[in-house]
């Protein structure tokens, strides 16, 4: 069940959108029911938001990679909402304020909203009587995290499947090399290459992309 946004979301997606460079101006209900924010850089109007999460924008707009940002931060964090809402309270000792995400076998993924509005992530394991949880694995908001954490504890994925973010790295510098220096790659197999390297870019973090194209760049001057 998908929920409007609710004052607590509203206020963490202004916090979070202050950091990226962005003003959050609530607007009044009388004018319009279903509106509800409105986003602005630079006193520049990037777009508008329902209280459902949909976006609203003039078609003449040119910001298109601030909308998209911007949609994307509000829908990541709607997600997580709409989770711990439809999620019922965790019947364990001392775990009580959190509520149970998804379960299978003896393991679970809870969530808990904290004090700063934030959602966070855990996974346990059951007790022999399942009244109580162990060996917990905490992941503060990363819920992809918590969720393959959740997903290999419990058996449903097989951790030699997955790939670390080390040996995603390594395949990531291996496809931009090839990329770039493979003179007898075809047309195809050029852009299959490329879709490789798209998706391992979706699945690493900035940081590790950016050292890898400093590399290049070092290895293009000879440094």
């Amino acid at each position: 069940m998908k929920h409007d946004i609710s004052p607590e979301l509203s206020e963490l997606f202004k916090k979070k959108a202050s950091v990226l460079g962005y003003f959050i101006r609530e607007e009044a209900a009388e004018h319009d029911p279903q509106l509800l924010l409105s986003a602005f850089r630079h006193q520049e109007e990037i777009c508008k938001f329902e209280k459902t999460g949909a976006m609203r924008y003039f078609k003449d707009s040119p910001f298109v990679t601030e909308r998209k940002e911007l949609h994307k931060l509000l829908l990541d964090l709607k997600e997580r909402y709409d989770l711990y809402l439809n999620a019922k309270p965790l019947d364990c000792e001392g775990v009580r304020d959190f509520r149970l995400i998804s379960e299978f076998g003896n393991h679970l993924l809870a969530a808990k909203q904290s004090k700063d509005n934030e959602i966070r992530f855990v996974t346990w394991q059951y007790d022999y009587d399942r009244s109580g949880v162990t060996l917990g694995h905490y992941y503060e908001t990363n819920y992809q995290g918590a969720l393959k954490d959740f997903a290999v504890r419990s058996g449903l994925l097989d951790e030699n499947q997955l790939f670390t973010e080390e040996e995603m790295a390594v395949l990531y510098a291996s496809c931009v090399f090839r990329g770039r220096h493979d003179d007898d790659l075809t047309f195809e197999s050029e852009q299959e290459l490329q879709a490789v390297i798209e998706k391992l870019e979706s699945n690493l973090p900035q940081q590790s992309i950016a050292q890898e194209a400093a590399r290049e760049q070092e290895d293009e001057h000879g440094i």
